[in-house]
């Protein structure tokens, strides 16, 4: 007895589990690159951020996920960016400064960077500093709603101070998103 085939448009993914209408089963998708090994040796200096770094080079779709070396007395450009992220200390002991306020860190913490704040890790022991970053990078970027923007480079460091002062979100940070208009980003915009 052959199953009777249901009309697409009766389908409810949500009910069925089938990723899409027309598909039957719900099929993996294949990749060759499962492992990368030691990314940790494969690190390079990294001329835009002042400091070693690697992304880790596997197929994610909506993840990123990147390492990132500090040396004693190094840090990360203030910076803020669209992206959650989460950072894991792997080694090392240190610091960052998220929207003016110290966060004390050291090897096996994590700390959560909300979106859109500013923030710099930095090394403050007498050993290296590695951690491991994951982003939802990779899916903003491919809805094009990802953003970056640092000190000394997108904004002066007067007005990251007064921005600080006055809580008062950048103009960097507003964004609309209509079927009509498309992304478009700058002050006036109503912030999601």
């Amino acid at each position: 007895m052959t199953a009777k085939k249901s009309d697409p448009k009766d389908v409810n993914p949500r009910e069925t589990g089938k990723v899409h209408r027309h598909e039957e089963i719900v099929r993996p998708i294949l990749v060759k690159n499962i492992v990368q090994k030691s990314p940790l040796k494969d690190m390079y200096d990294c001329k835009e951020r002042k400091h070693r770094s690697r992304d880790i080079d596997l197929p994610m779709r909506t993840i990123n996920i990147h390492l990132t070396e500090l040396v004693p007395g190094k840090s990360s450009r203030m910076h803020k960016h669209h992206n959650e992220a989460l950072v894991f200390i792997l080694e090392g002991k240190g610091y960052s400064i998220v929207q003016g306020e110290r966060y004390d860190w050291e090897q096996g913490d994590a700390l959560y960077m909300p979106t859109m704040n500013w923030h710099s890790h930095v090394n403050e022991g007498p050993d290296r500093v590695i951690y491991l970053g994951i982003t939802n990078k990779r899916l903003l970027n491919f809805l094009g709603l990802d953003r970056w923007i640092e000190v000394g480079k997108n904004v002066t460091q007067e007005e990251y101070e007064e921005e600080l002062k006055t809580i008062e979100p950048s103009p960097y940070s507003w964004v609309s998103i209509t079927p009509e208009n498309g992304v478009k980003n700058g002050k006036g915009f109503k912030y999601l």
